[in-house]
């Protein structure tokens, strides 16, 4: 499900692309989801589903289903009270908190100084239209804030489903969201004058009408229908003095009081880039292709191993604990180390297949390659740090990656500075992998003492043997690519042709390497997949 949703994102932004290219009106599209992201990180982040699942997973590991539905109950009506005020402030000062965050997106384009000021020229299907980036931001904001509802609420939802091992169900809100955005956008451009029309982006509204009807029934719909399985005992309450409620509120508070590197990267690189034309697109079509390796297998490792390192550090197993880390470390670098490698060497067809359609041009293809060849880089860092942070989490400690995160993130202000002056938007990525890279390794060392080491040797060994047959896979990949004639590459068969190509040799070398080696990760995954799923009586694992 994690892949189907990376699939539909892409297509969400190859349609993007495609209608309207890589400019200051994508730009804006971008923008508009900048406050909405703020918000995630600022009122509750990662940590409000981190901190839960811990705490009713506790509940349900000791059979205490009635503690759990009292915390979901009390949490659940918190944060809607606290949405309900936040939501509507966010919508009337959307404009000012866009100036905050994207400073110079109003200002006017050097090239034509008689227009009025904050209006762009942009070409689109040939023709030149004049755009009013800040003004579209706006709108388009103002549209998405109402879906933070759903996703704050339905991340609540989620991991009450995770806490009991249930996954498929929740996995498919990110399908369902980006199907909503791609209805949405197709939608705009069949029927532009219901969605702002000529005057207001040429229906680039539908994207984000799609967003909020997306959030709204994959978090929402679907979330409500499937937790009727587990036979909830919801009851709204304000009891925060209740025991399961004020841990809640214990583990969530060192968001509100710090920042983490993986909730703001996006929103401090906007920052930098707000006054290069195409800057804040070429990030989020570049981070969205690095996003695929990282959601599937780093982000996906890391949501399900949590459940079972919270279970672990209730029962006090900390051999058991130390072994599902070391493993997740490990079988996440496994999989993300040559998925960044091939990321890297077929950079340029890779974005070519994808974004290379209708306005999105041959030029905008060459803009977009360094920035993803540095967020690749970035790829097993972004990994490894999703599960060792879990490892926090689970001993109901959201403090140490705060703090840690707040800390790495000022050094991801200074590295933004000096080096998008001097690689302008390739610079962003490059500060980010720079970021994650440290983060990840802060984390690491923290947790290692924290639980008297992680297997330390057994990971050393696996980091060899992933690497070098990554360098492998990697030397055969780029001779593939190498044998393409230069005219042939060019085309839309040929990038596809060379990534096919590339990529199956690769793997293979890559694979029959590991196998030579006798991986430790290839045999516990196959163990792991011939075993049958526990059944809890009453309850449906989703598996």
């Amino acid at each position: 499900m994690v892949m189907l949703s990376r699939v539909t994102g892409f297509f969400r932004g190859t349609l993007l692309a495609y209608y309207f290219g890589q400019n200051r009106m994508t730009d804006a599209y971008s923008y508009a989801f900048t406050i909405p992201d703020v918000l995630w990180s600022l009122v509750a982040g990662g940590a409000l589903y981190a901190s839960f699942v811990p705490v009713i997973t506790e509940y349900f590991s000791h059979d205490d289903e009635e503690g759990a539905w009292k915390t979901f109950s009390v949490v659940f009506t918190f944060i809607s009270l606290v949405l309900a005020v936040v939501l509507p402030l966010l919508w009337i000062f959307a404009r000012p908190l866009l100036h905050i965050f994207a400073p110079d997106l109003s200002r006017p384009q050097p090239l034509h100084p008689a227009l009025a000021a904050g209006t762009w020229v942009v070409s689109l299907r040939g023709h030149p239209v004049l755009v009013r980036p800040m003004d579209l931001a706006v709108t388009l904001t103002r549209i998405v804030i109402p879906a933070q509802l759903c996703f704050f609420l339905g991340s609540l939802l989620m991991g009450c489903q995770h806490s009991l091992k249930r996954f498929t169900i929740p996995a498919m809100g990110p399908v369902i969201y980006n199907l909503g955005i791609i209805v949405g956008g197709f939608a705009g451009q069949m029927f532009p004058r219901y969605f702002g029309g000529m005057k207001n982006g040429y229906g680039i509204a539908g994207f984000a009408w799609g967003a909020l009807v997306g959030a709204f029934i994959g978090s929402i719909v679907i979330q409500v229908w499937a937790i009727q399985g587990i036979r909830p005992k919801f009851r709204p309450s304000l009891n925060l003095r209740f025991k399961g409620a004020k841990k809640c509120g214990k583990l969530v508070l060192p968001v509100l009081l710090g920042v983490s590197l993986p909730q703001v990267d996006q929103i401090i690189n906007g920052f930098y880039v707000s006054g290069l034309a195409g800057g804040r697109s070429i990030l989020d079509y570049t981070n969205r292709l690095m996003q695929l390796p990282l959601g599937i297998f780093g982000q996906a490792i890391g949501m399900v191993i949590l459940p079972t390192l919270s279970q672990h550090a209730a029962q006090k197993d900390t051999r058991q604990f130390k072994d599902m880390i070391s493993f997740g470390i490990r079988l996440a670098l496994f999989l993300t180390v040559p998925a960044a490698a091939l990321m890297v060497v077929l950079a340029a067809p890779l974005i070519h297949v994808v974004y290379q359609h209708g306005n999105f041009q041959a030029s905008n293809t060459s803009a977009a390659v360094p920035a993803l060849i540095y967020y690749a880089i970035g790829v097993p860092a972004w990994s490894a740090q999703a599960v060792i942070a879990r490892g926090f989490y689970a001993l109901q400690d959201t403090w140490t990656p705060v703090i840690v995160g707040t800390l790495v993130t000022i050094i991801f202000f200074i590295l933004n500075g000096q080096l998008v002056h001097r690689m302008q938007t390739p610079g962003a990525a490059l500060a980010t992998t720079i970021a994650a890279t440290l983060h990840a390794t802060c984390l690491y060392v923290l947790l290692s003492r924290r639980i008297g080491g992680v297997n330390k040797r057994e990971l050393v060994f696996s980091c060899r043997r992933i690497v070098v047959g990554a360098l492998l896979m990697l030397g055969a990949a780029y001779g593939v690519s190498a044998l393409i004639p230069y005219a042939l590459s060019r085309t839309l068969g040929g990038s596809i042709l060379e990534l096919v190509l590339a990529s199956a040799i690769g793997g293979a070398v890559y694979l029959g390497f590991q196998l030579l080696m006798g991986s430790d990760e290839i045999r516990r995954f196959k163990s792991m997949m011939r075993r049958r799923p526990p059944v809890v009586e009453g309850v449906d694992t989703g598996e």
